[in-house]
């Protein structure tokens, strides 16, 4: 059953996206920053023009898969025992359907889409590239994101574990909160209404907190819908006390 919280000008909803996105009126929102999953440890895993492993498509296994059968070196003692490892990573075989990215297309104005070599999206000359700062050469080194922006490419260095405000991992795919202060500086504007359909960990919804966007998240996994809201209200006990 669909749920609903409000907290300020974040809201916060459990569902699967499908649900809520066909339900949404065309342009509902200015902005659409998503981390869809990119199901590499999909049997049709879709890698730019959508071929199946048989047919050349990636052949692999993802590093969380590699990290919980024991099998990457690099930096696999270090990470024993973190998100990546202890999680559930159901979503690491599961690939976004061509009716997702229609409505996401059809109910937002812009979108930024994480990952996006990974999905067939038209040609953009506005990709970002997200220099992560990784220590270990088994964990890619940077991620792209196609965007809809016709903008030069851009490169942004943060490391992946948040910098000096090192951040506690409740999602195995959790980016640091500075780096979607980044994209809502360098791409959104005063009075925009933000979506994200998969929330994960909600690292945006920290950073649009800090920024004063509106935003809407959707997250159909209880337990990362519990955890984040979690984050979410000590970050903004935090603020307060701060002030």
């Amino acid at each position: 059953m669909e749920t609903k919280e409000t907290y300020g000008k974040i809201n916060l909803i459990l569902e699967d996206c499908m649900n809520i996105l066909c339900k949404l009126p065309d342009n509902a929102f200015d902005l659409a920053i998503v981390d869809p999953p990119y199901g590499i440890n999909s049997p049709n895993m879709q890698m730019g023009t959508n071929r199946h492993r048989s047919k050349g498509g990636y052949p692999g296994e993802s590093v969380a898969v590699k990290l919980k059968k024991g099998r990457l070196n690099s930096g696999g003692g270090k990470l024993k025992g973190r998100a990546l490892q202890t999680m559930h990573i159901t979503w690491d075989y599961e690939v976004p359907s061509k009716e997702y990215f229609t409505e996401l297309f059809r109910v937002s104005r812009n979108q930024i889409i994480w990952g996006g070599n990974y999905f067939d999206l038209p040609p953009s000359r506005g990709i970002i590239c997200w220099d992560k700062k990784q220590p270990w050469t088994n964990f890619s080194q940077f991620e792209l994101a196609w965007t809809s922006f016709d903008k030069p490419a851009r490169m942004v260095r943060i490391s992946t574990t948040g910098g000096a405000n090192r951040e506690k991992k409740i999602h195995p795919t959790q980016k640091p909160v500075s780096l979607y202060e980044w994209l809502l500086t360098n791409y959104a504007q005063a009075g925009w209404q933000i979506l994200d359909t998969h929330g994960g960990s909600m690292s945006i919804a920290l950073a649009a907190y800090n920024l004063g966007f509106d935003l809407t998240v959707i997250e159909r996994d209880e337990t990362y819908f519990r955890n984040a809201r979690q984050r979410l209200l000590y970050h903004q006990s935090q603020q307060r006390m701060a002030l």
